[in-house]
């Protein structure tokens, strides 16, 4: 019976009343040490006893949220309207656990409930409109009103942005043509030559594959016939600058990701696309103002042969290609020779050198969710670039860049995810789109990068300042988090933890067996450059 009354007596109603009213108006640090004060020696000692525990408990809270804390300000991309929408509630949004403290004694557990439920207001109904690919706003759908509001979302981010600018800076030209998939590099390097930019290389930021698939439902296979676009990003050339016969053509140093360049073993680091061309030209003494550019070469198509009859189209990155003059002196064949290279792993680029990669995708996903459609007009969120063409103006403008400091300057794209759009309910199918020849087309939004390789100055570390606050403040982002960059290479089978040599060529020939009907499929290496990785010999 002893319980039954316990549970009668705490479901009194004058007890659960004083219950609430605890809950609502804690008692003070005052209150609770005149109450300690009245406690006999025994039941004073116990409490001593059980507030120790209760000061390691909040010490352990306090490690854990610092723990959780750096995690998430290593991957969160986004803060701010579109970090909640993207990431959900901050950390910050509670507080860390003294202050959460705090806040109950202050104001008890009710208000408490109340401000942090007013504060997360309308994340469940946000992401249930991410889930079905509902747009955040209602999307205008007259031509000429749309164009008004992009063109005054621009004007309030260029207000934004004009604070942060260099006080002195290259004007920037970013120049899109269209090509074939078959012969997009041979057509790239006729129109850089015809416009007068293959003898002005200093003039050129950079050259890039605009990481979009045209006409993709057509041929998902393939994209040899279909339209490729490249951007073009550079200053103004001199006047009268036109083709001579004389000037030194232009050629493309290619490196295919499939073959193994770089030694890299299990535990290292992976490399990065510009890694192996950045080193190239440091080996073959191209400068930066003799670079036109350091350019992925990227396939949007299904992978062949993939076991599956409806592989969606995915970005595959095939290598990767330095455009400079003609004449490296056999830097290339002797590179060659002596791969697979013992390459450092510089994370930001070689002394004197800089390599920043921006996180696009987490933009995109915030302010383009659709990929097979235009950019949103209105933006569902104004304040962050529409577009990755305008991002990379922003850094260039920033920084304060110069075409001729610069080795690579591109929109791209990374690991072979499928391009499919975002929602429940939506179609991989979109409305025709313009593109640079003029015809429209259907258009699927590929980018996740933006790829900056250049040679440093002081004036540029200054830049990078302008730039760092310019993202904490205006896009309320880090945009260099979430990226991946230079995965550590792991073994791709369960082998690796075999000591005896023999034995795993054994168990690697057995699985080589099981896998025959999968010959003919073709295979994505899962790192580029540098796979098969490196192994150490143990005997």
């Amino acid at each position: 019976m002893g319980f039954f009354k316990d549970v009668a007596t705490a479901f009194k109603p004058s007890n659960i009343a004083k219950g609430i009213e605890a809950a609502r108006n804690p008692p003070s640090q005052a209150e609770i040490d005149a109450m300690v004060a009245q406690l006999s020696p025994e039941d004073r000692a116990k409490y001593e006893q059980n507030m120790a525990q209760v000061e390691r408990g909040r010490q352990e809270a306090r490690e854990s949220y610092a723990q959780a804390k750096a995690i998430e300000d290593r991957h969160r991309v986004l803060d701010g309207p579109a970090g909640r929408y993207l990431h959900g509630s901050s950390m910050d949004l509670m507080g860390d656990p003294d202050e959460v403290e705090a806040k109950l004694q202050a104001d008890g557990v009710f208000a408490f409930r109340k401000e942090l439920k007013e504060k997360r207001k309308g994340e469940f109904k946000e992401g249930l409109r991410q889930s079905f690919g509902v747009q955040e706003v209602k999307q205008i759908k007259d031509p000429a009103e749309r164009a008004q509001v992009a063109g005054a979302e621009r004007a309030a981010r260029d207000a934004a942005r004009a604070p942060y600018l260099a006080p002195v800076r290259a004007e920037v030209q970013i120049s899109r043509i269209a090509t074939r998939g078959r012969t997009q590099l041979a057509e790239l390097l006729t129109h850089l030559y015809e416009h007068g930019l293959a003898a002005h290389p200093d003039k050129v930021f950079g050259v890039y594959r605009v990481p979009d698939r045209i006409s993709g439902p057509l041929t998902p296979h393939s994209e040899q016939g279909r339209v490729v676009e490249w951007d073009i990003v550079s200053e103004p050339l001199p006047p009268g600058a036109r083709p001579d016969p004389t000037d030194a053509p232009l050629v493309a140093t290619s490196f295919r990701g499939d073959e193994q360049w770089v030694a890299r073993h299990y535990g290292q680091p992976s490399v990065l696309d510009e890694d192996l061309a950045l080193a190239y030209c440091l080996h073959a003494g191209i400068a930066p103002e003799r670079c036109v550019g350091l350019a992925r070469i990227s396939e949007f198509r299904s992978v062949q042969g993939g076991g599956e009859d409806h592989d969606p189209i995915r970005s595959l990155v095939k290598g990767v290609v330095a455009i400079h003059p003609q004449g490296e002196d056999g830097a290339f064949a002797r590179m060659r020779a002596a791969a697979p290279l013992d390459l450092p792993a510089d994370v930001g680029g070689p002394a004197g050198v800089q390599v920043e990669v921006l996180n696009w995708e987490a933009i995109g996903r915030a302010v383009h969710l659709k990929i097979m459609e235009p950019p949103p007009v209105p933006s569902p969120f104004p304040y962050l670039p529409a577009t990755p063409q305008e991002l990379l103006r922003s850094y260039l403008d920033i920084v304060g860049l110069r075409a001729a400091d610069c080795y690579s300057a591109q929109a791209t794209v990374d690991d072979p995810r499928a391009l499919v759009q975002g929602g429940l309910f939506t179609t991989n199918l979109g409305p025709k789109q313009p593109c640079a020849d003029g015809k429209p087309r259907m258009r699927t939004h590929g980018c996740q990068h933006v790829v900056l390789v250049y040679r440093d100055r002081a004036e540029y570390a200054a830049g990078r300042e302008r730039w760092d606050r310019y993202m904490a403040e205006a896009l309320q982002a880090n945009l260099r988090n979430g990226l991946g960059l230079r995965p550590t290479v792991a073994a791709q089978d369960d082998l690796g933890g075999i000591p005896f040599k023999p034995l795993r060529a054994a168990l690697r020939v057995a699985e080589a067996i099981d896998r025959l009907d999968d010959w003919g499929a073709e295979t994505v290496p899962p790192y580029r450059y540098c796979w098969p990785a490196a192994e150490t010999t143990i005997l």
